[in-house]
């Protein structure tokens, strides 16, 4: 389908965003586009916890791309995480993982606390050894691009729906030093129990386990106000580790 690439992105950037856990038949009647064409647009940018857990334990396929790049702060080995390195330890031969220094992390103000980078990076190592990711280099970085601006060698770069606009700004920066475009590879958004995105600052808030299981509710008591009622499940007890599959 010539519009399938056009379809997709808008879904991934607009409509996606808003609605992360909309249904093949809403896209469809949406986009005014089959039902089918939604249905494998939606499969190749979401996926559930559950899911993304059978895909990893599945063995190996034809790899890609020689050198394959990432980033992120990795505040806590989630399965959004485990969703972009799955993706890069599938179609690359070998990684190279961007991990923000706490000078970066500082500059970019989370709204959370952040360990520090020896921990994040002690975490990050020990899930990449759970899941046999061993062909992987991690680069402390500074800046939001990190080796992917400067490394010629690279051939690819795995972003997640959320942040895939960064790959768009390191080509530009990749084009004016002279170096070749890097192929754009996105990962599967990975939906929490409640069908919402698993990500950092939700976990942060309690709300929701590494692995997406919903651990509070929000409670509207009145008009622009809300309270959280906080389960007595510690949401950052899987830092360490995220149970492989």
């Amino acid at each position: 389908m010539i519009l399938y690439p056009s379809h997709k992105s808008y879904v991934m950037d607009r409509i996606l965003p808003a609605e992360p856990s909309i249904e093949p038949v809403d896209l469809s009647s949406k986009l005014g586009i089959p039902v089918g064409e939604a249905m494998v647009i939606l499969s190749e940018l979401r996926i559930s916890a559950g899911e993304l857990t059978q895909e990893i334990s599945q063995p190996s396929k034809m790899k890609r791309y020689g050198k394959v790049c990432l980033g992120g702060t990795f505040s806590v080995v989630h399965y959004g995480h485990l969703s972009l390195l799955w993706t890069a330890f599938s179609v690359g031969e070998k990684v190279v993982i961007g991990l923000t220094s706490e000078n970066l992390v500082q500059k970019i103000g989370k709204s959370y606390e952040v360990p520090s980078y020896e921990v994040r990076l002690e975490n990050l190592r020990k899930a990449l050894k759970e899941y046999g990711w061993l062909d992987s280099e991690i680069v402390k970085i500074d800046d939001p691009y990190g080796p992917s601006v400067t490394d010629q060698t690279i051939d690819a770069i795995v972003v997640s729906p959320s942040t895939a606009g960064r790959a768009a700004e390191i080509n530009d920066i990749r084009m004016d030093k002279m170096l070749t475009q890097l192929e754009v590879v996105v990962c599967p958004m990975v939906l929490a129990e409640d069908g919402k995105p698993i990500n950092s600052t939700r976990i942060s808030r309690g709300e929701i386990s590494p692995k997406g299981e919903v651990l509070s509710r929000v409670v509207e008591d009145l008009p622009g106000t809300a309270s959280v009622d906080q389960s007595s499940a510690d949401p950052w007890s899987a830092l360490t580790r995220v149970d492989a599959p």
